[in-house]
């Protein structure tokens, strides 16, 4: 992981469990996340260190439900993540994404 990826928190002892954010730095064995939605699939905004075998990458998984992917595009595009969008919209279905 690096700077700049997405992630999740897999602990299910820390409170932010669950939660989704990028990672802002990393300093072995820890980093600092934003966490910017949490579990509900609420839009929050708390920065958390924590250690990084607490965390799983977001791309990682593979069996998104159509809902989780729109949910994901849609975080991709509030955070102008524009790399991340392309990849989104291509697990979708590969609908055509032009640029404006």
């Amino acid at each position: 992981m690096q700077p700049g990826d997405w992630v999740y928190c897999v602990n299910p002892h820390e409170s932010v469990f669950g939660w989704m954010g990028y990672i802002d730095w990393i300093r072995p064995p820890e980093c600092k996340v934003v966490f910017v939605r949490n579990r509900l699939n609420q839009p929050v905004r708390e920065e958390r260190r924590i250690l990084l075998s607490r965390l799983e990458p977001a791309g990682v998984s593979t069996d998104w439900t159509s809902s989780e992917l729109d949910t994901l595009i849609d975080l991709a595009l509030d955070t102008r993540d524009e790399g991340w969008f392309r990849e989104l919209t291509a697990r979708k279905g590969g609908e055509r994404v032009d640029t404006v």
